[in-house]
């Protein structure tokens, strides 16, 4: 775990960025890594810590779930269906019509 003071928007591309910039200021190069994060969210992840690492590194994702509700059927609960549209909506938007800071 890297230490990020991410809040607001785009918290998931800014831990991202930090991670990035931790590793550039400890010299440590890498090839490969994981992160791990919950659920639905886990797609989103992917894609941003690749946008922020670039392509030569290859960004696994350990995919944990939820505690508040069956993953397999999500449909039943209320807070699964919240989680899977609102990341739903939320992925559209990074892979569409997120633009990383000229600053990043």
């Amino acid at each position: 775990m890297v230490p990020s003071h991410v809040m607001g928007r785009d918290r998931t591309y800014s831990s991202a960025i930090a991670l990035r910039n931790w590793l550039r200021e400890h010299d440590m190069q890498v090839r490969s890594l994981n992160i791990a994060t919950e659920g639905a969210h886990a797609r989103r992840t992917r894609m941003l810590f690749e946008k922020a690492l670039g392509a030569n590194v290859a960004v696994g994702v350990i995919s944990v779930p939820s505690p508040d509700f069956d993953a397999r059927h999500w449909w039943l609960y209320s807070e699964g269906v919240e989680e899977v549209v609102t990341e739903g909506v939320a992925y559209l938007y990074a892979k569409f019509f997120f633009l990383p800071s000229q600053s990043n």
